[in-house]
Parts: structure tokens; sequence; C-alpha cells
């Protein structure tokens, strides 16, 4: 890292020296300056008052300007980290933007800070502040050659998955169509390499937390694929990759720059020696009819507002006591993320005509429904709060065949506006009936009260009740033309149970044009022969019976010949989802019939098992989003979520967090000449090789799996790794531990505990880095063959 320490004395006269800045003088702007683009405002039917405030949260002025007040109105938005950035961009790119960010980049929500320079004392001062961000950080390598295949993928997948929601279309060159409305993305040749502009669609959140960019949660290729698209037809001549040296003279009085423009309001980058920024008059201070709203050019950042904008911002700040009603709070937070460009709230937003096309399905036969991404009206009344947040935090896939996905936008945004949600959206009191609360077997009481109820259930959803399963999916299979969404994986976890109820008494009463059908008139069910006939008692029978979720008995009419992978002389790999494993997993049956799965989601391994590999048909048959079905008999489960962390303390919890709040990265997996991966991923920047492989025991009816864990590192640290939980975690001394009754495992190096945690145990490894390197080696054997 090239951090270059000047005092700031020195820097201030450097900078008087080198830039001539003399007092500030008002200019008017050039016409041609195109005003901010706040995607969302467009189609958001918010008044002028609060289409000010979101102006005011996305344009950073309450960076500045505090908002006060007991209760804040104004969803503000931080600029991007800088930590890195000379490491992201061009170092040629910087000063050309800092010195001009509307010229450079039309439309964009940075404010020029530099306007009431001269010319020569702007790009001198861009100049400085470049090389100020630029001393922070490794320069930018040397970029790739460009990948034409990749950039064929890349111009479909950009069209696919949701990017001209926001963003403009792009022709077959990769060259803009304008569009009104759309993000501005400027000149990405001009800032990016392929290296650096994939690494930022991977994790855009590490960048700009402000998560207005959110997490599409791209595979590494897909990314690839997609900076090949969006920077394929921008060749750079080898010399205008060479940055110019770092300067001295110019680093301190940039960091005086920083210092003077408050920089650091919006933008992260710790410098304990820069002097800190000066105060600004709170919002209810400011003059509407000068400074940034003025339209002329001073020592404040200059906006090249429309009239409509300044008219918006000069409302809000007008009436900054007047409270919001949740309902505005809710339509200012889905503005602010252009959240409006998929979804329609009440009579507002949605897809608009211009951008229709682009949204499209992988099933034609679901019609509107199956390429169009749901409505949120109601959606606090109709979702469970839980699944609610993960949903906006992380996004979710329960609707395969739309090819638009639904992406993270992280917790703190998505608790709010859940919370929000679910205060607002109601639905007419309706009385439920009690239900069993639990339908195991091990229950025998609530068992047989449930069972008679689950089997009404059964029926109703098969061939021979109301088909449900000729229009949907269930439990990832299908049976039918239509595969709508699947009913046991989205109804209990994902619905309330009154919203549901209301639901199948009237479908169209929730979406217009739905194709679900009408069952039930009143209290009257079109099947009066099944059950009593009586509408609440047949609605209760299908909730509780898609609520056992993924064990759920198969209803009639379901039934698919199996497609069991056979594991010969080389290892087989099956990339789809597998039991208890999601989206993501990896599962390799290798030769001597000992099988895993890995989580490329959470970077683990959760499942080993021997004996026969798995059944594909789940993933094979229909739309493929069903799940693969573990053959195998002798199954152990090993811990769920973020495998490898660095632990303050040896006694704080473990994480729960998601894989994407820690932040590592799966980088894929290498085949050895017998197809057996080593899988790679990077966490706590550790670079991690995961070579698990078989093993024969000498006189052992099963082999053992060895896992060979090999870390990398630029700098020394200790990872934690939780290697097994259980309500039994033993040490038998030696590297040996038994895990439950169905594990034993022996490490090596034994540099292990052995913690509480709740009712069970951890089994925590620590792994030292030397050298900026460490290797793990780990046995997993069913009991009677572990050594």
């Amino acid at each position: 890292m090239h951090r270059v320490r000047v005092s700031c004395a020195h820097g201030l006269g450097l900078l008087a020296l080198a830039f001539g800045l003399q007092a500030c003088t008002k200019r008017s702007p050039e016409p041609s300056a195109t005003p901010p683009v706040v995607a969302g405002l467009a189609r958001s039917g918010l008044d002028a008052r609060v289409r000010g405030l979101v102006l005011l949260g996305e344009l950073g002025c309450v960076a500045c300007h505090a908002e006060g007040g007991d209760h804040p109105r104004i969803d503000a938005r931080r600029g991007a980290d800088h930590v890195g950035v000379g490491g992201r961009v061009f170092a040629e790119y910087l000063p050309r933007f800092l010195a001009d960010p509307n010229g450079v980049e039309p439309g964009t929500t940075m404010p020029d800070l530099l306007r009431d320079h001269s010319g020569a004392a702007r790009a001198a001062a861009a100049e400085a502040l470049a090389q100020y961000l630029c001393s922070f950080t490794e320069r930018m390598s040397t970029p790739e050659a460009p990948d034409p295949a990749a950039a064929l993928r890349g111009r479909k997948l950009y069209h696919d998955v949701g990017c001209v929601a926001c963003h403009a279309p792009r022709s077959a060159d990769g060259d803009e169509l304008p569009l009104a409305g759309s993000v501005p993305l400027g000149d990405l040749a001009a800032k990016y390499t392929v290296q650096s502009l994939r690494a930022f669609l991977l994790a855009p959140q590490e960048v700009r937390p402000a998560a207005r960019m959110p997490d599409l949660h791209l595979e590494p290729g897909e990314a690839h694929d997609l900076a090949s698209f969006l920077l394929a037809h921008a060749p750079r001549a080898a010399a205008a990759l060479v940055p110019p040296p770092l300067d001295l003279a110019k680093i301190a009085a940039g960091r005086e720059l920083f210092a003077e423009h408050g920089c650091a309001q919006c933008h992260r980058l710790e410098d304990p020696e820069r002097a800190p920024s000066r105060g600004s008059k709170p919002l209810r201070q400011l003059d509407p009819q000068r400074g940034c709203l003025s339209a002329e050019s001073g020592p404040w950042p200059f906006y090249p507002l429309a009239d409509g904008q300044r008219d918006d911002i000069r409302a809000a700040l007008s009436t900054l006591d007047e409270p919001l009603t949740d309902e505005q709070h809710i339509r200012q937070q889905l503005a602010a993320r252009n959240c409006i460009a998929c979804h329609e709230r009440g009579e507002y937003g949605g897809v608009a005509p211009e951008r229709n096309a682009h949204f499209t399905s992988n099933d034609d036969n679901l019609g509107e429904e199956g390429r169009l991404p749901p409505p949120l009206s109601g959606v606090g009344a109709k979702l469970q709060p839980a699944w609610l947040v993960d949903c906006m935090a992380h996004g979710q896939a329960v609707r395969p065949y739309l090819r638009t996905r639904m992406p993270g936008f992280g917790l703190s945004f998505a608790g709010e506006l859940a919370e929000l949600l679910a205060r607002t959206d109601t639905l007419a009191p309706l009385e439920l009936a009690a239900l069993p609360d639990d339908v195991g077997e091990d229950d025998e009481e609530n068992h047989d009260e449930a069972e008679p109820i689950v089997q009404l259930g059964c029926e109703l959803v098969g061939d021979k009740g109301m088909g449900c399963i000729s229009c949907h999916a269930f439990a990832g299979e299908r049976v039918g033309m239509l595969a709508g969404i699947d009913l046991v994986d989205s109804t209990a976890q994902r619905l309330r149970r009154e919203w549901f109820t209301h639901l199948l008494r009237a479908p169209s009463r929730f979406r217009s044009g739905t194709l679900m059908p009408q069952f039930f008139d009143g209290d009257v069910s079109t099947r009066p022969e099944l059950g009593n006939g009586t509408t609440a008692q047949q609605i209760d029978a299908l909730w509780l019976y898609l609520a056992q979720g993924r064990n759920v008995r198969k209803p009639s009419g379901l039934r698919h010949e199996p497609i069991p992978l056979v594991v010969g002389d080389e290892a087989v790999l099956l990339r789809r989802n597998v039991q208890h494993t999601g989206k993501r997993g990896i599962s390799v049956g290798y030769p001597l019939g000992v099988n895993l799965s890995f989580d490329a989601e959470s970077l683990g391994l959760n499942q080993i098992w021997w004996g026969k590999f798995v059944d594909a048909a789940g993933v094979w048959t229909g739309q493929g989003s069903g799940e693969a079905h573990i053959l195998g008999q002798d199954l152990v489960s090993l811990p769920k979520g973020p495998a490898f962390v660095v632990l303050p303390s040896p006694t704080d919890p473990w994480p729960e967090v998601s894989r994407r709040e820690l932040g590592p990265r799966f980088l894929g997996y290498d085949l050895d000449p017998q197809q057996r991966p080593a899988f790679r991923y990077v966490c706590e920047d550790v670079t991690i090789t995961d070579a698990p492989r078989e093993v024969a025991v000498p006189g052992a009816k099963r082999p053992l799996l060895r896992r060979t864990l090999s870390f990398a590192s630029a700098t020394d640290k200790t990872l934690q790794f939780r290697a097994a939980r259980d309500t039994r975690v033993e040490d038998r001394g030696e590297g040996l531990v038994q895990v439950g009754p169905s594990l034993r495992m022996h490490l090596s190096p034994a540099s292990f505990w052995i913690r509480a945690a709740g009712t069970e145990h951890e089994l925590l490894v620590e792994i030292p880095m030397q050298n900026g390197q460490a290797e793990l080696v780990i046995d997993y054997a069913w009991p009677e063959e572990s050594r």
C-alpha cells in the first residue's frame, strides 16, 4: 500500500503555491449540464415535498447539513467507499471525473466540488485529489485481454437479469441506447478493467455500502461475462495504462482539498493526519435561494438541478417538521432504490412500457405472471416478517421462471422497510380456527388430531382433488404444462396464514388477470365431496398440509421415475440444489463410495454420506427448480453458515450473519484427472484451497474422506474454523474427535477446542498463518472404520 505521509501544515502551503487559489467568483451553470438522475422518482407518484426529501437523501445533502429533529425523515445515502479506489479505476480517470463529474458521467449525483476554480486551478486540484486517493492503495493491475465469447454471453445476461430495469439497454456493440430515466454508467471502459469491474459486480456493496447498486448474486463466471460485455469494445493503448508517479506535493494538497470540501462527509477514507472538515449549517437554517440551490457557482458543491428538482427540495425544506405517514415513508424508500422499476405498489410503479420487452420468462406458459416481478401492494400483510427481511436483504429466487432476479439491498434497509410494510398493510379481519402445532409422529396427540386434516389437504392438492399440482411446482417437481410458484417452498415459511386464506377465497382480488382459479364461492367449495365441503375446513387442510415443508407426503398424480447418478472410475459432480444445501450446492460422488455436498453460498462442506450418490430427477425434470435427493443411508451433517472467521476472542459467539455480510468469495474449483474438485474460495482475505479426496481403509467396509485445506494470505493472521456442532462432541485424544453417534474426525495439526453453544457443543479449530501459509488435514470416517 503506497501510503505517503506529509504534514498538514506543509500541505497548506503547497496547496496555495501549486494552484494559486483565488477568491471564489459566481458563475452560471453551463446550459448543457444534465440534471442528476434519481430514477425512482419519475413514476413514484410522490408529492413535491416527499420527492424533495428523496433528493435531499440521494444527493448527499444531509451528509453536510444535519437534518436534526427527533424523527429523521430523510433516507440518507453515503457515497462510495474510497479505500482501494486507486486499485479499482484507472489513474487517469479520477482527475477527469473530479474536474467535471457531470461532463464525464452525465446525470451523476456526484456534485462538482471544483466549479468555482479557474480552468488551470481546477485541473490541478482534481489531479491533487486523485493523487491523494491513489496514495492509499496498490495501483491497478494490467487489464485482461478481451474475451469475445464472454461478451456475447454477457450481453444476454445484461438484458435478462435486471440490469436494464435501472440502466439503459445496449446495442450488440455495447453502446448505450438512450432511454429517459436511466441511471448513468458513463464511460466504463475509461474507468475499469475487466478484473476490477468483475470484482465490483460480485460485491457491489463492499464499495457502495448505501446499496443503491444491489447485489444480483452473480456467479464469478456471470460477473466476468457482464464485465466483458460492458468493456468489450474499448481497446486501450498500453501507454494509457501507466499511472503517473505519486507526487508528495500533490498528495499533501489533495489531503487539504479532501478536508476543505468535506469529502469525508460522504466517502470513507480514514486518515488521522487529515484536518477535520469545517461544519455546515443544518438544513433548517439554510436559505433555499442561495448556495447549492442558487443555480450559481461558488464555494459550495454545484448540482446542475432541473427547475423541478430545485422546487421539490425547497418544498421539503419548508416542511421539514411535518411528519410522514408510513405509506409516504415506504414509497420514499422504494423510490430511492428504484424498487418501482420492477414492482408496482398500488397504482404507482411497475415495469415501464419502454423497458417491458426486457422482462422475460423461462416459461412462456405462465403469461404475464411468469415474466413480471410481483406487486408490492399489501406485501406486509402477505409475507412472514423474517422471510420478507431476508428477501429484501439478500434476494430470493422463489420464482425460477422469472429471468429478472430479485437482488439484495442489505439488512439495514430490509429491516426498516419490512417493519413499515407490516405496520401499514392490513387485511380484512378473518376468524381462523386453531390448528395443531406439531404434526410429527413424536407428538402422538397432535399427530392424531392433525392426520385427517393433512390427509384432506393431500387429496385437495393432487390430481383427484383441486389439481393444484397441474399449475404449480411441488417440492421442486412438476407434472403439467405450467409450473407456477412452488407450493411447498413458498407457503408456510413465506406466507402469512391470513393472507393465504384470503387469496384462496378470492384470487383476483390480489392480482388482476391472475391464472389462479377460484375454488370457493363463499362458504361452498367446488369439491364438496372432499371433507365436509366447507371453505374454511378445506383451506385449513391445504395450509396444514403444505406447512410440513419438504417432508410432506406426495399428492396423487405427482410421480417421476428416479434418475440415479452412478459413480464409476471418476468422480461425478452435480451443480444443482441438493437436500439441505440450497441453490448453490455442489454434490460430489467419489469412486470408492463416499459422497459430499459443498455449499458455495456459505462456503463450506455441509454433508457427507456413504453408499449411493444422488437421485437427480428433481433437478433434471421440468424446470429443474427442485432438488436432488441423497440416496445413501449413512449421512452426517456439518455446521451451516460461515465456516471460517476471525473471532476477536475464543469466547465470542460464532457469527450468524450470512456469507454475503462477511464478504467471502467463491472462486470456483479445479479438477484433477479423476474429475475430483479442489474448491477455491476467499475468507477474511485468506485464499483457501479445499481438496476432499476418498481414501480406502484396509479391512474397512467404507472409505474415509480426507479433506486437505491449504491457506494462503498476504499477511499472517489466525483464522477460526467451526468444524462440527452437535449435542455430543468429545475429544478422544491425539487429534481424534467423536461427533454425535455417526462421525469421527481426525485433525492434523490438532489445535482445537470444544465449547458449549446453547444446548449443543462446537468444535473450533485454530489456524495460525506463518509466512502467509497454513495447512489443515481432516479425516472424516464412520465410527467403526475410524482410526
